[in-house]
């Protein structure tokens, strides 16, 4: 009995990890110690500071530091702010725009580059081009293309007899010249993912379709498309994130107008923290910004589950 109860209190007892575990452990936090670091230095610390400033009345005069705790009176006065609204609501607009472009005409030449189509490495460097220029660059291409008096775009539409088109100074088709320039130089990135799922479907499934008299159509909505339905997902999502952070094509086209029509958030962030050096407000509204993508990364984790 005595054997008994000695067995069961040695049971109880935690097991103590070995020395052998125990090296293990160490020397896999030193090896993560330097990107912890880097990551606390560079991503967390500047987060808990932004939130930090986010509640008070932060400015810099003259150089001089400004500050007095004013608890949420930012994010009252954010939500207040016509401004911000409306550049709220231009973050959103340009991914309701590019992304479902985007993501449509990246899919289209990935399945034709998939294809029985000549030289493909050819038309995938000559699309992916774009991809790697700068975005500063492209938006100084295309500014100059689409000026209303000397602009090569509205050139070709007087060749046409078409009356120029103010592509930068009307509100309306300024926000299509930046969603037009964005996907003009973004989607090519999105053609390469896609062409990388594709050729991952397995043949099998599309020549047993063929067999079975299933025509390009319904191969492609019937075995392509659910395949590649995840990297379709990533690719939306990540569009809508670069979207809703949109800033060099607009501070180098439009500056944000005409009237405020191409302003977005980010933008009225940067321009209220390093123009008008209000970094309390401008801190709420990033604050506000993250929660904003933290939701839409939720809504993300929460249909790949239940895609699962």
């Amino acid at each position: 009995m005595e054997a008994g109860i000695g067995q069961a209190a040695n049971s109880g007892k935690r097991r103590l990890p070995s020395r052998h575990r125990l090296a293990q452990y160490r020397d896999g936090y030193l090896f993560i110690l330097p990107a912890m670091i880097v990551m606390f230095l560079f991503t967390v610390y500047p987060s808990i500071r932004v939130f930090w400033m986010s509640m008070n009345r932060y400015r810099m005069i003259e150089g001089v530091q400004h500050t007095k705790f004013i608890g949420l009176e930012n994010y009252s006065g954010a939500f207040d702010d016509h401004l911000f609204l409306k550049t709220l609501w231009n973050s959103f607009y340009f991914p309701l725009v590019i992304t479902p472009l985007q993501t449509a005409l990246a899919l289209f030449i990935a399945v034709l580059l998939c294809g029985r189509i000549k030289f493909p490495s050819f038309f995938r460097t000559i699309y992916f081009i774009p991809v790697v220029l700068s975005f500063v660059i492209v938006g100084m291409f295309w500014k100059e293309m689409l000026n209303t008096n000397s602009g090569v775009v509205n050139d070709w539409l007087g060749a046409l007899h078409i009356a120029p088109k103010r592509f930068l100074t009307d509100p309306k088709l300024a926000k299509l010249s930046i969603a037009f320039v964005s996907i003009w130089k973004s989607w090519g990135w999105y053609l390469v993912i896609f062409i990388a799922a594709l050729n991952q479907v397995p043949k099998e499934l599309q020549e047993a379709a063929n067999i079975d008299g299933a025509n390009a159509w319904q191969r492609f909505f019937r075995i392509t498309l659910p395949q590649i339905r995840r990297t379709m997902l990533f690719v939306i999502v990540v569009s809508t994130m670069n979207c809703i952070k949109l800033f060099t094509p607009i501070i180098v086209m439009t500056g944000g107008g005409p009237a405020d029509s191409t302003r977005t958030i980010v933008q009225y962030i940067w321009t209220s923290a390093f123009r008008m050096s209000d970094f309390g407000y401008a801190g709420a509204m990033a604050v506000i910004l993250f929660f904003i993508v933290v939701a839409i990364s939720f809504i993300q984790y929460k249909f790949m589950k239940s895609e699962e």
